[in-house]
């Protein structure tokens, strides 16, 4: 059986709501493709209720979300 692996990472600044943005990309995959999810790695659950009360939220309109698509032959690509 062939296994794909689709890695995201999230980088930003301290305080910036990486968390926040890791946990809402899980509840997303996990809404979308069942419970049953195979997801794996760091994942801070509580964040996005953690946000609200640090304020350390990307919900903010100065936060810009950059999407890139890469396959492995490094091409990268911007969807718009």
């Amino acid at each position: 059986m062939k296994t794909n692996l689709i890695e995201v990472t999230v980088s930003g600044r301290t305080g910036s709501g990486k968390s926040e943005v890791l946990e809402v990309i899980n509840n997303a995959l996990r809404e979308h493709y069942g419970r049953n999810a195979n997801i794996t790695g760091e994942i801070c659950l509580g964040a996005v209720a953690d946000a609200k009360t640090t304020g350390q939220t990307a919900n903010k309109k100065s936060t810009v979300f950059v999407l890139r698509e890469q396959n492995v032959t490094g091409e990268i690509r911007v969807h718009d």
